[in-house]
């Protein structure tokens, strides 16, 4: 079985997001031309609350494919 390692900030920044995300232009980099103006998020941000969910979903798609199977009773449980 092959290992991989990555850190916390960077499975954050990497997820995958399954619905649509709309944020606001940043303080001090609002858009001269469109300040009301309002960002899709392509990607997960850390911090954003819909971060942990896209991960974990990402994470059981994974290993469901590798052959890991849920547990009944701890559905964040996962054994071959």
């Amino acid at each position: 079985m092959k290992l991989f390692q990555m850190d916390v900030k960077s499975v954050f920044l990497n997820g995958i997001l399954s619905e649509e995300i709309y944020v606001e232009q940043p303080k001090g980099f609002v858009g001269p031309k469109l300040p009301n103006h309002v960002y899709r998020l392509n990607k997960t941000l850390f911090g954003l609350k819909q971060a942990p969910r896209a991960w974990h979903e990402r994470l059981t798609t994974y290993l469901l494919e590798k052959g890991f199977e849920r547990m009944k009773v701890d559905r964040t449980f996962f054994h071959l």
